[in-house]
């Protein structure tokens, strides 16, 4: 009986001691230490509340970087570099909102940082927003000609996506019952001020 109890005990300590060595033993490598180094950096530097660094210590936070990933810390981090007019962050801000991440969902909030970054010449900002418009994410309905707008303005900026969805929205609901023909040239007429506007900044 003892035999065997001794090879019960060895199978059990043999299988536990290895694995918890493995985890004493196991090392940072290089990066790691370093990544640990520069978030400690960047957060430290941050609390300056400089939007710039905000934004750098958010980023951080949502790619897990130096730190583990953290979409609460990260919307808080964008949303206080936002506050102070980061483009970046605002239109981050906005996409989080939409999409419930680091935060709940709130489309009406996410339409307005959308609309700040857009309105500064954020594309992807100008993007989102034609498309909450398109498909009336949050909205009673949809608004076509406020979306061909905004797609017309971010095509406008160099935008590939945009310039190859138009042609589709032209085809497809840019017509009657949708939008009617004075709606069109209002929305055409406001992305081409817009533009004009925007390259005398």
């Amino acid at each position: 009986m003892k035999p065997i109890l001794f090879l019960i005990a060895t199978f059990l300590f043999g299988s536990v001691v290895p694995v918890m060595a493995g985890a004493v033993v196991k090392k940072e490598s290089p990066a790691q230490i370093a990544a640990k180094k520069n978030f400690e950096s960047v957060k430290a530097s941050s609390a300056s509340g400089d939007a710039v660094k905000l934004r750098e210590l958010a980023d951080l936070y949502y790619s897990g970087k130096g730190v583990a990933r953290n979409y609460t810390e990260a919307y808080k981090s964008y949303l206080a570099s936002a506050e102070k007019g980061d483009v970046l962050s605002e239109a981050t801000v906005a996409w989080m909102l939409r999409n419930g991440q680091g935060v709940a969902k709130d489309y009406k909030k996410s339409m307005e940082w959308y609309t700040k970054a857009a309105e500064k010449g954020h594309v992807e900002a100008q993007l989102g927003l034609a498309e909450i418009y398109y498909n009336k994410v949050g909205l009673s309905s949809r608004d076509y000609a406020t979306a061909y707008k905004w797609y017309l303005i971010a095509s406008g900026l160099g935008s590939k996506d945009a310039k190859a969805f138009i042609p589709r929205m032209v085809q497809a609901v840019l017509k009657e019952p949708n939008v009617n023909v004075e709606q069109k040239t209002a929305a055409e007429k406001a992305a081409q001020d817009w533009l004009a506007a925007y390259v005398k900044k």
